[in-house]
């Protein structure tokens, strides 16, 4: 999540490999002597680690009043820049990330429940979504025989905000102390479904791909654009249906404020995506525009799903825009088109995220 330097690519591109075994979790060190807000601890009970990143790190927590399990982000305010700030219709500063699944609403997008803060955290209560895929693969339920994957776009509309809590102060006084140790999860990530699958039989590679794609043109539309569009910021369940987190990258353009906006082109200067799925104009340094970089990503994660492996294994052969199929699983010359206008070389070769939703490909 570190924005784009002159430093040299030298391992940006070579696999990493997950652990859920670690001596100690960010959130133990974290929270280990750290007194949560009342609104927090009055309503939740903290449970085990499900990831971190440099601006926060991710809990699972079961609801006190329906036990519903469900995910709290922990993201540390003096990380969130101001230009990431928002102004809600309340007049509330809130990140962008909260700011925008609060007023989301999407089958593939993780649902928010609630927000609030104290003086160190912004805390984000989502849905808690996915299964855990490094595990025996008995415990998971059979994919659908048929994939039937979304035909249209919900209809725009904004969430409703849940009621408000009795106490939403940020007293302390009744806040209770987290557990000494807090362990990790396995993840349920789109990366650890990869894994464990090698690659994906094309249809259901279809079927996963064609929800990410819906996902992306709702934000689209809704004049958002993720930045950071990766397998290991797209969670999913056992049925293989998937809901992208993580938008603590994104932008918002300036259709989001007035749709009547004519469709000016933005250019950007600063990239906190991943290194690995960054388009060629990303790499070079050059300023960047939001939209071509996302369905740039998009391929990369179209590569990965039907070959299990990513197309690019350096930074020079990524900004060349040089990959080949892989000779160990057979494509269809569909799906290769696909791949092929995905990873344009220049940014106004590649298709609009419509005209990706509407490819042959995705149609069949």
């Amino acid at each position: 999540m570190n924005p784009v330097t002159s430093d040299p690519l030298v391992h940006a591109f070579e696999p990493v490999a997950k652990s859920t075994v670690s001596a100690e979790t960010t959130a133990t060190k974290q929270l280990r002597d750290y007194a949560l807000p009342a609104c927090l601890s009055q309503h939740y009970v903290l449970g085990q680690e499900l990831g971190n990143g440099g601006f926060g790190f991710v809990v699972s927590a079961k609801a006190r009043s329906t036990n519903e399990e469900v995910a709290i982000k922990f993201i540390y305010k003096h990380k969130v820049p101001a230009t990431s700030l928002m102004m809600d219709a309340h007049g509330q500063c809130l990140p962008m990330e909260i700011y925008i699944l609060k007023h989301a609403s999407h089958d593939t997008i993780v649902r928010y429940i609630d927000s609030f803060d104290d003086s160190t955290y912004y805390y984000l209560v989502m849905e808690l979504h996915g299964s855990q895929w490094n595990l025996p693969a008995t415990a998971f339920v059979s994919k659908p025989t048929t994939p039937n994957p979304l035909h249209h776009l919900p209809d725009l509309s904004h969430s409703s905000d849940p009621s408000d809590d009795d106490d939403d102060s940020d007293d302390h006084a009744n806040a209770c102390k987290q557990p000494a140790i807090i362990s990790r999860r396995g993840s349920c990530d789109l990366f650890e479904c990869i894994e464990q699958h090698q690659a994906f039989p094309e249809p259901l590679a279809k079927y996963v791909f064609r929800q990410i794609v819906e996902c992306v043109s709702y934000l689209d539309t809704w004049g958002v654009c993720h930045r950071d569009i990766k397998d290991e910021n797209i969670v999913i369940d056992a049925n293989y249906q998937v809901k992208l987190i993580d938008f603590g990258s994104a932008v918002l353009l300036p259709r989001h404020f007035d749709p009547n906006t004519p469709n000016n082109v933005v250019m950007h200067r600063r990239f906190y995506g991943t290194i690995a799925f960054a388009s060629p104009e990303i790499l070079r340094m050059e300023p960047y525009q939001a939209e071509p970089a996302e369905v740039w990503s998009l391929g990369v994660l179209l590569y990965t799903l039907v070959f299990g492996e990513v197309p690019f294994n350096n930074a020079h052969t990524a900004m060349a825009a040089q990959w080949y199929p892989s000779p160990k699983q057979h494509v269809s010359s569909k799906c290769l088109h696909l791949i092929h206008c995905l990873l344009g070389k220049n940014p106004q070769d590649r298709p609009s995220i419509h005209r990706v939703l509407s490819h042959p490909w995705l149609q069949c």
